[in-house]
């Protein structure tokens, strides 16, 4: 079956021109207008992505995505006409996976809905049952704990590290760790790309591309740097490392 896609936007102009978009890339693109909706469709089938518009009648795409990570792990991209990073910051919180902000060029949307996508299928999010369920779909009675999709807290682990997916707060040893908010959202693609590397271009649209800006060379470096300091190394090994020709990779196991 080919990679669905809901998008709920209110707006029949910008839903018809993303739903066709998605098409024409060969994505299998359901449109509705409202959170009452999306909700309704996302429990009756699986669904490799949720794109939300912010400001949906009735409940907004933020209480669509908290009941959503109630039951479901499937990616959220966020659309939002709001720029303030309290809003971004809130989105993310409730477990949204990255934000495009409206206006947006519509190869930046399909670039972030593919890195989504592609990290999704890496970390198995998308939890498909012991019994062979579909992916995307809302499992009954998951199970708490690492990777897990019940109403309690979800984590990644790898070496003296977990990573809480609802508020993606880094801890070693019981302590949190202080990351930026990039360096959070860093982490977080880094270790659900495992064992693959991210790109440097991926890296770029999902931390900071938000509106087509120009990204130099070394402010990408600068960042990976401090957050490699950050994290240090375990067992002799560094947490991240440069792959030479492609991006930056994780290069310890991850338990998901």
């Amino acid at each position: 079956m080919g990679k669905r896609i809901l998008v709920a936007e209110d707006e029949a102009s910008v839903r018809a021109g993303l739903l066709e978009a998605l098409s024409d890339s060969g994505y299998e693109a359901c449109g509705v207008e409202t959170g009452e909706e999306a909700l309704e469709r996302l429990r009756t089938g699986a669904w490799s992505l949720c794109v939300l518009d912010v400001k949906l009648p009735g409940q907004s795409g933020f209480e669509v995505c908290k009941k959503l990570r109630e039951e479901s792990g499937i990616p959220v991209l966020f659309l939002t006409a709001f720029s303030e990073e309290a809003n971004v910051v809130r989105g993310l919180e409730l477990g949204g996976d990255d934000y495009v902000t409206k206006p947006f060029r519509l190869k930046e949307f399909l670039s972030r809905v593919q890195a989504l996508i592609r990290r999704s299928e890496f970390s198995g999010r998308q939890g498909q049952d012991s019994g062979g369920g579909r992916a995307g779909a809302f499992p009954a009675g998951a199970a708490d704990g690492a990777g897990g999709f019940g109403k309690g807290e979800r984590y990644w682990e790898s070496g003296g590290f977990r990573l809480n997916l609802k508020n993606r707060k880094l801890e070693q040893d019981g302590a949190e760790v202080f990351l930026t908010p990039k360096e959070s959202q860093m982490v977080y693609l880094f270790m659900g790309a495992w064992p693959e590397a991210v790109t440097r271009e991926e890296l770029i649209h999902t931390v900071w591309d938000k509106g087509g800006q120009f990204i130099e060379d070394n402010t990408v470096r600068v960042h990976v740097s401090r957050l490699r300091e950050k994290l240090g190394s375990f067992g002799g090994q560094p947490y991240l490392e440069t792959v030479r020709g492609v991006g930056y990779r994780w290069n310890l196991p991850v338990e998901r």
